[in-house]
Order: structure tokens, then sequence, then C-alpha cells
């Protein structure tokens, strides 16, 4: 992806949690790239400079963010991220 012409569509701490959004986008047909990822993993310093970006084309920001908003319960991770740490 040609980085000129993206837009940071979301921020995350984590990886794992930054890969769900961009393989949403990615089973709707957008174009999806995460900045940061391997920064954050070798140096997991929590602060702005070491978020993790997912990044998409100017011409899809609109139509990925309905995509995010629309297909994805933030809640509902937050709940059954929780349930599955606790199981041993």
């Amino acid at each position: 992806m040609d980085t000129q012409n993206v837009t940071v569509l979301r921020t995350f701490p984590t990886t794992g949690e930054a890969l769900i959004y961009k393989t949403l986008l990615e089973s709707n047909g957008i174009d999806a790239e995460l900045l940061n990822e391997t920064s954050s993993d070798v140096l997991p310093l929590q602060n702005e400079m070491m978020e993790i970006k997912l990044i998409v084309r100017e011409a899809d920001a609109a139509k990925a963010k309905e995509i995010l908003d629309a297909k994805f319960d933030e809640e509902e991770f937050e709940t059954e991220s929780k349930k599955r740490r606790k199981k041993p």
C-alpha cells in the first residue's frame, strides 16, 4: 500500500487486537495495514509513539469506518476476551 494517501483509522495497544480489526476489514475487501506492529512487540512501551496504527487508503476510509462500527461490538469483544483469559 502506498503510504502517501492513507489515513489512520484506529490505534491499539496490542498486536492481537489490531489484527482482529485488520482481518475484519480485509474480509470485507478493504486493504489495510498495521504500523508499529513489530516495534510494539519488541519494545512493549505503552505510549503514543509505540501505538499500533491501523491504516487504510483515504478513499476507503469512510467504508472502513462504517464496517468497523457496524460489524464489531467492542464491549462484547472485551467481555469475551476476559472470559477466555480466565480459562486454565
